[in-house]
């Protein structure tokens, strides 16, 4: 099973007591703006993937359809 949990989450555990209130809130809205761009990036590159495949799996099944 895979346990996955935000990095604002994680951010709650750690002890922030010498931080405050607008340091805690500005790091938690940089770990989710960081989280959101990677799951974009991530989608993006899985979207060219999936693109890749279909193109080659349409150029090898047309090419071995002539053979």
């Amino acid at each position: 099973m895979k346990n996955t949990k935000s990095v604002a989450e994680l951010l709650e555990t750690v002890n922030t007591s010498f931080l405050t209130d607008a340091e805690k809130y500005e790091a938690i809205a940089r770990a989710e703006r960081a989280e959101y761009i990677v799951a974009g990036i991530s989608s993006a590159v899985q979207a060219v993937k999936n693109v890749a495949i279909k193109l080659k799996s349409a150029f090898v099944s047309s090419s071995a359809q002539h053979a």
